[in-house]
């Protein structure tokens, strides 16, 4: 099954695989580099360079862990009722203020592109879609039945 994502996301996403290769190469050469310099038993240089370079390595394989994608235009997001790339604001029972949630997936997420992300995969996620304005639901959060209203539904400026 594709992973839905955002076209901005996936501009964003293709923009960061290319500056994680890039990193990667001059990680390469910091390693070769410090390798030259002998001993790799006691060589702090080298050690860090091959840490900096495994944790390149494992980013790029988390984004494109999600793939295959199916890319999400602006236009066809949907605000009659919850959906993939809506930003929905949610009033908590009791409290005063409500929240935006970003309806999106495990990208936008890993991207840390916006605040307070909600993936589609989510119990919560999965609880919102579908909802309307003015729809209710109750969550059972540690053990309390909360209540939340839904506010209004709107597209993620793109």
């Amino acid at each position: 099954m594709a992973t839905l994502i955002l076209r901005k996301t996936y501009s964003a996403m293709m923009e960061e695989m290319d500056a994680l290769d890039k990193r990667k190469r001059q990680t390469s050469e910091k390693i070769r580099e410090a390798a030259s310099h002998g001993d790799l038993k006691e060589n702090g240089e080298y050690h860090a360079a091959r840490e900096e370079q495994s944790l390149i390595v494992y980013k790029k394989q988390l984004m494109q862990s999600h793939s295959p994608f199916q890319i999400i235009e602006n236009i066809d997001v949907n605000t009659k009722e919850v959906g993939f790339g809506n930003k929905v604001v949610i009033l908590e029972e009791g409290k005063n203020k409500p929240e935006d949630y970003y309806l999106l997936g495990p990208i936008e997420l890993d991207l840390d592109s916006y605040p307070l992300v909600v993936t589609y995969h989510s119990p919560f996620g999965q609880t919102i879609v579908g909802k309307k304005v003015n729809d209710t639901f109750t969550l059972d959060i540690r053990g309390q039945e909360i209540k939340f209203t839904i506010i209004s539904i709107e597209k993620i400026d793109s």
